[in-house]
């Protein structure tokens, strides 16, 4: 197991969220106020490493704080404007709801209609619209599918593997035709399958093509800049306000993590917008300007599955159930460095948004943050990771000054620095990745010997183990994870394929 087991329904967003270590800032007059609260959380968070991006709050309908921090692009580097534009990743999937919705609206399609309606090609049965919205459609991830079948032998980022569209994941899932991966109504699981069926379903009910439809009915009416972009690598002078994403390297370099093959795919992302963009979406979603009172009560209610048990999700929005009896939606994004966020408390009138394009980061503290300042509460920052400092030490002075500094860091009060399991386990596969394998190693029987109760500490050790070599101790620590946790079949699985070996 690598650094952390992760839910599968969250997968596609645990990549969300920011790291920069050195960056400018551009804000307007509202970060400028003295001990304003949101500008004290987003400035300190930048200045510790933990924020890249652009960030706006909306307060009883008004908004009370914007802000932009760090860089938009790494070549050139070019600091963060408020009017940038990101790419929104799965945010977007509530503009393709919003499109299905019109549509059901205006008698083109119903939310039961079976999709072959649309889509006659696809070998799936009794699979309807409203499957598709849910996430209760039991589809199987297109992307696993493209990876494996879309010309392999190329790189993910190369421009000669890039899809044309929609139409060719519909293609390879025609050809390939990939077994659901349970039947309608008996699982919820987050489907990016089934939101690119539904913008080319917005594409066959409509008539026009998907990006047309969505400017035309809902981008323009509310008089938002967002579009469907159709992906260039590189600069675009016909969108010189795009962001780019990248990542922060194990040296701290820089690199572009914005090109991907499948960026052309619409529905399930694909739309870059700004703050001022989805601020005015926040605004016309409490008119019945775009879709109905009747109709937003339907997106924002759960699915009931077959066994009883209801669902977080409405049509392109999660669902608070914490705050009983009020309405709260939102919805995060991670793609190609990207992270976003929005957040609404819909009673309240109150709305978060986060746009960031460095991909690590820290996106509970600063919703959390904020929902604290809000209820006028203390809020808590994320503590400082210590894996880049002390990976640099025991790079350049090796495994026993990085630990005595370990030591010297758990000591000193005045720092607030994260000790938890994650970070000497994250360390310690940075370093199997930087062929430290040794230092790998010590760093991870530390965490070991700290966490003893803990069965991935063992399956981490393993790793280390076997990346050195040694796959007699591996066993032995693939062994002990199982038996410290019986749910680690990977490991006892590991450990027999040693065996055999």
């Amino acid at each position: 197991m690598t650094i952390q087991k992760f839910s599968k329904q969250f997968y596609s967003i645990a990549l969300l969220f920011f790291v920069l270590l050195a960056s400018c800032k551009q804000a307007n007059d509202l970060t400028n106020k003295d001990n304003n609260p949101y500008q004290n959380l987003f400035a300190t968070m930048h200045e510790r490493g933990q924020f890249n991006g652009n960030v706006m709050v909306i307060k009883k309908g008004e908004m009370v704080y914007q802000g932009a921090f760090g860089i938009k692009n790494i070549d050139p580097i070019d600091s963060l404007q408020l009017g940038d534009r990101f790419r929104l990743a799965s945010v977007s999937k509530q503009f393709t709801a919003a499109a299905i919705i019109q549509l059901k609206e205006q008698g083109k399609l119903s939310y039961d209609q079976d999709i072959r309606d649309f889509i006659p090609e696809l070998p799936y049965e009794g699979i309807t619209v409203r499957h598709l919205l849910n996430h209760v459609s039991g589809l199987p991830d297109y992307e696993r599918l493209m990876f494996e079948y879309w010309k392999p032998e190329l790189e993910y980022n190369d421009v000669n593997r890039f899809v044309s569209g929609n139409e060719d994941i519909i293609k390879m899932l025609v050809e390939k035709k990939p077994e659901v991966d349970f039947k309608p109504e008996e699982q919820w699981e987050y489907s990016n399958t089934g939101y690119l069926l539904l913008a080319s379903i917005v594409n066959k009910a409509s008539g026009m093509p998907f990006e047309t439809y969505v400017k035309e009915h809902i981008f323009e009416p509310t008089e938002m800049g967002s579009v469907v972009y159709n992906y260039v690598p590189g600069l675009d002078p016909d969108m010189p306000e795009r962001v780019f994403g990248y990542k922060t390297e194990l040296d701290g370099s820089r690199t572009f993590e914005d090109r991907h093959f499948i960026n052309p795919v619409q529905g399930d992302g694909g739309i870059y917008a700004s703050l001022e963009d989805l601020q005015k979406w926040d605004r016309i979603l409490y008119t019945d300007k775009i879709i109905s009172e009747a109709s937003k009560k339907e997106a924002f209610s759960p699915f009931v599955l077959k066994n009883g048990d209801t669902t977080d999700y409405g049509f392109g929005w999660f669902l608070d159930k914490s705050l009983t009896g009020k309405k709260v939606v939102y919805h995060s994004g991670g793609w190609v460095g990207f992270g976003t966020y929005i957040y609404r408390e819909i009673e309240e009138d109150n709305c978060l948004i986060l746009l960031t394009n460095n991909s690590k980061g820290f996106p509970s503290a600063a919703v959390n943050g904020v929902k604290n300042i809000w209820n006028d509460r203390p809020y808590e920052l994320p503590k400082i990771s210590i894996v880049d400092t002390l990976r640099h030490v025991i790079v350049d002075k090796g495994l026993k000054e990085g630990i005595a500094l370990y030591e010297n860091l758990k000591s000193d009060t005045s720092v607030d620095y994260n000790f938890g399991e994650n970070e000497l386990n994250m360390l310690g596969y940075q370093l199997m990745t930087l062929k430290k394998n040794e230092e790998a190693i010590g760093v991870l029987e530390l965490n070991n010997q700290l966490f003893s109760g803990s069965a991935n500490t063992y399956d981490s050790v393993g790793d280390a183990y076997l990346a050195k070599g040694d796959t007699i101790t591996a066993i032995t620590f693939f062994q002990k994870a199982y038996a410290k946790d019986s749910t680690f079949v990977f490991s006892l699985n590991k450990a027999k394929e040693l065996e055999g070996n």
